[in-house]
């Protein structure tokens, strides 16, 4: 039971943050006796390669309206060929012996 009271006071508003400065945490991003971090050139790269890739819409909206107006008008004709290879190679259609 004496354990138990020693850590109910953990959990009172503001605890976390005492208990942080006496283990020696630095607030808010800031690193206390010189800890860091440090990140290879590639994962810098990465990173930013990342955040341009998620700026890239999922749907091409200009692709999808020019498809859309050329069902609609009739004159829409795909390489069937293409096609039934894409269909084959995706698993959903047998392709002849």
């Amino acid at each position: 039971m004496i354990m138990i009271d020693k850590i109910s006071g953990v959990y009172v508003p503001g605890a976390a943050g005492k208990i942080k400065a006496k283990r020696g945490y630095a607030p808010a991003g800031k690193a206390a006796g010189g800890d860091g971090a440090e990140f290879s050139s590639f994962a810098v790269e990465l990173a930013k390669v990342s955040g341009e890739l998620k700026k890239i819409p999922d749907v091409r909206e200009q692709l999808v309206e020019d498809f859309k107006k050329k069902i609609a008008e009739g004159t829409y004709s795909p390489d069937l060929n293409r096609v039934a290879r894409a269909l084959i190679s995706a698993g959903l259609l047998e392709g002849e012996d």
